[in-house]
């Protein structure tokens, strides 16, 4: 016979999964203030520097974690959505998720390419990733341009999952939320 704690456990993300899912979140959602603010006209130079240093090589992190997230869910697969959740709603969630990934993976590497093309270097990440593309003034303008965009569908999709989380967490409590929190 299944006990009620082992249900609810069967019914959560891997811990790995989990621990890795709020790493990430702490890691994008300082990482983002940190790129908006990082442009602005009339910072002190030594705030932008460490703003520039900070964002830049956090992102390679990201996409570490994220493809460590990847391999946890083929190793791990996600736990099933409670009955509640519509066919809807649990291809919204599916989307999301995957449009998430999809977009982070894209603005690390835009971020690296803009980053080489534009001949700066990436302090920590230069003696693995350093030299891999040479300088290109168009090719750092493109992907700075696709940089922006994606950060800006990055903030819309990270609204929409936040607010999907309260809606189950705060209004429904129908254990969404539960099977991602707490961390660890």
């Amino acid at each position: 016979m299944v006990s009620a704690s082992e249900t609810q456990f069967s019914l959560r993300y891997s811990r790995a999964s989990r621990l890795l899912h709020w790493l990430t979140v702490l890691l994008v959602l300082t990482t983002i203030p940190a790129g908006l603010v990082m442009v602005q006209e009339g910072l002190p130079r030594a705030l932008q520097d460490t703003l520039f240093l900070y964002h830049k090589n956090i992102g390679p992190v990201i996409l570490l974690l994220v493809v460590l997230r990847l391999v946890v869910r083929l190793i791990a697969a996600p736990p099933p959505l409670p009955a509640s959740v519509s066919a809807l709603q649990a291809l919204a969630a599916k989307v999301v998720h995957w449009l998430l990934y999809i977009v982070l993976v894209a603005l690390v590497i835009s971020g690296i390419v803009r980053v080489q093309a534009g001949g700066f270097p990436m302090e920590v990440w230069d003696p693995l990733l350093g030299g891999m593309i040479a300088k290109d003034e168009a090719l750092a303008k493109s992907a700075s341009g696709f940089h922006e965009l994606a950060k800006s569908v990055l903030i819309v999709l990270i609204a929409m999952h936040i607010g999907a989380a309260a809606l189950h967490g705060l209004v429904k409590r129908d254990g969404v939320f539960s099977r991602m929190w707490p961390p660890a």
